[in-house]
């Protein structure tokens, strides 16, 4: 069956909000706001409309945070990155400047609040890309991969193998899990947010080993395994909007 496309409207907290519905095969309730404030939700055949707009509902803070990002960030903001210097990212929830050198050794470097981009022809745009991206993957993993282990020795109960760690570029999901393969997928994007961000998101896949549903005992353990979970996904998703 194809997938179907309805226009709703439910009251929340902060007003009438109009939605998106499509009904597609998901195991769960997805949302998200895109660029031009449109909220977005696809949900399984099976969840009815009362379960989806409580659903929004509870979403209602993230909704109006993350329509107040898009319509307050500058125009330059939606455009795709430049590689130039001046030129800002985010790392870990603080803002790092790029700047790019011309050398005759290309490689690049984070010194504090900057970050280094050393070519040997400043105007070659797509080699200023090419070194950033490399760096971005090198730093992603290597932060990742941290968090992994810390978060893997507090479940230390359950005897589970350290998984494989995927990077990928997501825009409705933080990161995903297969147990049955033991490989934890992560969005590159949560480099973007702060450290304790980034754990909550691990120990939520890692829970998965454990319980691969969202349970009444997945969330018991998460609760057990990061107290914090519902603050720092806050943060997360008032820090990085996808």
């Amino acid at each position: 069956m194809a997938n179907s496309k309805e226009t709703h409207t439910v009251l929340t907290s902060d007003g009438a909000q109009d939605y998106i519905l499509e009904r597609k095969k998901v195991k769960n309730i997805n949302l998200r706001v895109k660029p031009d404030c449109t909220v977005y939700v696809s949900a399984p055949d099976g969840v009815t409309v009362r379960e989806i707009e409580s659903f929004i509902r509870s979403k209602s803070r993230y909704i109006r945070r993350a329509t107040e990002y898009f319509r307050t960030r500058p125009q330059t903001e939606k455009a795709e990155m430049k590689y130039i210097s001046g030129e800002k990212i985010k790392l870990l929830g603080t803002d790092v400047e790029l700047k790019i050198v011309q050398d005759f050794k290309e490689y690049t470097e984070r010194d504090g609040s900057r970050l280094f981009i050393h070519v040997k022809d400043k105007d070659d745009a797509e080699r200023r890309k090419k070194l950033y991206n490399a760096w971005l993957e090198e730093i992603c993993r290597e932060i990742f991969t941290e968090v992994m282990h810390d978060v893997h020795e507090k479940f230390g109960e359950y005897s589970l193998p350290f998984p494989q760690l995927k990077l990928r570029t997501m825009t409705s999901r933080w990161g995903s899990c297969h147990p049955m393969k033991k490989i934890i997928t992560l969005n590159r994007r949560l480099i973007e947010a702060p450290r304790h961000c980034i754990e909550q998101v691990v120990t939520h896949e890692f829970c998965h080993f454990v319980h691969p549903d969202h349970s009444k005992d997945f969330y018991a353990l998460l609760q057990r395994m990061y107290p914090e979970w519902r603050y720092s996904k806050a943060v997360l998703e008032s820090t990085v909007v996808l």
